[in-house]
């Protein structure tokens, strides 16, 4: 018997209560990025009194606060940076939710390198993974045909010079290569 061991990957952020948290206190929970704008089901709220806090907002039962923030976060590809309010993570557990599982590194890779985080942009941009320079001209040879080599003079093309070349058009992050905007 064989058991998997399945990595969790989703965006979770731990939203707590910012009045707690200013008096030593730690009242909150993780949940779900999706979810984190929803701070009931991290923090132990109320409906407070419209008069005093305003129409539907909710306080905190151990304190009266009505400020939560986002104190710690995991897998959100640097999309946050610190911590953030409950709405932001929502919004970024968003983004990541419209890619596919397997997009996720080189999205993270896109950011990394500066880029707006834009999931068109980003797939729009995308060329692929590659090992080298080197690697990225050979794709572009033979699977777009940029440059048609006869086989026998093949030998003689220099695929490491083509691939510097080519870098000039494009970013490079771990491996995955997107193009300039």
């Amino acid at each position: 018997m064989s058991t998997e061991l399945k990595i969790d990957t989703d965006p979770r952020a731990w939203v707590g209560c910012l009045g707690c948290y200013n008096s030593g206190l730690l009242n909150g929970d993780w949940i779900d990025g999706l979810e984190a704008a929803d701070i009931s089901q991290a923090v132990k709220v109320k409906i407070g009194d419209p008069a005093i806090y305003g129409e539907n907002c909710q306080v905190c039962v151990k304190c009266g606060s009505d400020e939560f923030w986002v104190f710690d976060h995991e897998n959100f590809l640097g999309l946050i940076k610190g911590e953030c309010s409950p709405s932001e993570a929502q919004e970024k557990a968003e983004l990541l939710n419209d890619l596919a599982e397997d997009q996720r590194e080189a999205f993270a890779a896109y950011i990394a390198l500066g880029f707006e985080p834009n999931v068109s942009s980003f797939e729009d941009a995308y060329i692929g993974e590659f090992d080298t320079d080197t690697a990225l001209a050979e794709y572009f040879v033979d699977e777009l045909g940029s440059i048609d080599i006869p086989d026998n003079l093949r030998p003689y093309f220099d695929f490491e010079a083509y691939g510097r070349d080519l870098s000039w058009d494009f970013s490079n992050h771990s491996g995955h290569y997107f193009w300039n905007h």
